[in-house]
């Protein structure tokens, strides 16, 4: 803040961990600015992220920044738009989870503030606050090997050197059990015991033996007692989920509680083609069979009451953006009726059509796909991208589950499992919600084949 009333430039990481209260200090910071008058441009590198502050929008909206940034790519911004505009007005940029976010992304927009303003100093002499915590999500490189993670953080840039990095270092989510946090932090700095380098032990209590398919059904029952009376149960679906890190799992699982749900099934069926292929060299069994992340199944399976999940940034000033959980309201062939149920704007209506999905140069795949389909997937069972300090916050709330059925896949799924709205009391085996100080049952479920 003196920087800002001394109207000089800088640079600011805010660094904490999960619970620390990174979120309550941008709202903090943002609320003084705009009293006093001056123009603050928050933005955060996920959808769901954005929904948490006023205002929020992610980089690529914002700034017209290239989804896949290189070297020396530059914002879609002209000096005499009104963003432009906007920008030369605006006082102070913050940017959250900026760790998930490619250097890359960030040294484009670098680029473009100095132009725009015509000043050579990082960011063109803004006062840019980002924060985060690098315990959790790096930046995805689809394949790419430890080494390159790392290459592609934002500490790998050329303006981490001029950035100061303040700490908010107390777990203010976890008052009442030290000893937890301290296991958090430990795990989240690496210095906790591990087993074959990297796998962390689970308290036995906290698990449950592999016996086939049948530990599957009652993972499934334990996370969802009493499914069929719960159909049209906004709050009882927003408290219950199960995690696995492969979609193929996340399909079976899904699969197997659709079928379980109350209700007539309805099944929604996409279009797909490859893009530019005007000879029809690809048969439409195969297209229809192709599954990657972010594309959402050609066969979509729901029923009224079910509970959704957008896999896109459809409207993120309504709160409709990537990772939103919805309940199924109405089906339709060209229509869905959902009720959102995280976030600021829980319990709004919305209405869905069809969207076109296009495979990115990273899915493996020798062309594009393009798949007209709702941008939806059943969310009974979700992947290893719940593993975010703010699906934390807005999704896993009372019950929820890790299917860990392969040790290589879900290694990185311990931290940041606790939801920050309760404390853990690791002696009596159960959650406390902060705000009504319930008591609920939390337990995590391991799907460990002991075979091996």
């Amino acid at each position: 803040m003196n920087t800002i009333d001394r109207r000089e430039s800088g640079v600011f990481f805010v660094d904490g961990p999960g619970g620390a209260g990174k979120t309550f200090l941008y709202r903090a910071i943002i609320a003084d600015l705009r009293s006093k008058g001056h123009i603050v441009l928050v933005i955060a590198s996920s959808g769901i992220a954005t929904t948490l502050l006023p205002g929020g929008r992610t980089p690529h909206s914002r700034f017209k920044i290239p989804i896949n940034a290189e070297p020396s790519s530059t914002c879609s911004i002209s000096k005499q738009s009104d963003l432009a505009k906007l920008i030369r007005q605006t006082t102070a940029i913050i940017w959250d989870e900026a760790p998930m976010t490619n250097k890359e992304t960030m040294e484009s927009l670098d680029r473009t503030l100095r132009d725009i303003l015509e000043n050579n100093n990082p960011f063109g002499g803004k006062v840019m606050v980002m924060g985060g915590d690098f315990r959790q999500v790096l930046p995805v490189v689809p394949k790419g090997s430890k080494s390159q993670m790392i290459s592609a953080s934002i500490v790998k840039s050329h303006l981490w050197a001029f950035t100061k990095i303040l700490h908010l270092r107390q777990n203010m989510q976890s008052l009442n059990d030290r000893d937890f946090a301290e296991y958090l932090m430990r795990t989240g700095d690496g210095i906790e015991p591990t087993i074959c380098e990297d796998l962390v032990q689970i308290e036995v209590g906290m698990a449950i033996p592999w016996e086939g398919e049948a530990s599957l059904h009652k993972l499934i029952e334990e996370t969802f007692p009493n499914l069929q009376s719960h159909r049209w149960d906004a709050s009882y679906m927003v408290e219950r989920m199960i995690l696995t890190p492969k979609n193929q799992d996340v399909q079976q699982l899904n699969d197997i509680v659709i079928n379980q749900f109350p209700g007539d099934e309805q099944i929604l069926a996409s279009f797909d083609e490859v893009e530019g292929d005007t000879n029809n060299l690809y048969q439409q069994e195969y297209l229809n069979s192709i599954s990657t992340g972010g594309l959402p199944p050609h066969m979509l399976k729901v029923k009224k009451g079910a509970p959704l999940m957008l896999l896109r940034n459809i409207d993120p000033k309504a709160g409709l953006c990537n990772g939103t959980r919805l309940l199924c309201r109405g089906t339709f062939q060209n229509m869905l009726d959902v009720e959102i149920l995280t976030g600021h704007h829980s319990g709004k209506r919305a209405f869905l059509s069809r969207i076109k999905h296009k495979t990115t140069e990273n899915s493996g795949l020798p062309f594009v796909l393009i798949r007209k389909q709702f941008s939806v997937r059943l969310s009974f069972a979700l992947t290893k991208i719940v593993n975010n300090d703010y699906f934390s916050r807005t999704m896993l709330t009372e019950f929820f589950a890790l299917n860990r059925a392969d040790d290589q896949q879900s290694r990185h799924l311990l931290y940041r499992k606790i939801p920050e709205y309760y404390s853990w009391h690791s002696k009596e085996k159960e959650w406390r919600r902060r705000r009504s100080q319930k008591r609920v049952i939390g337990r995590i479920y391991t799907g460990l084949d002991n075979r091996r």
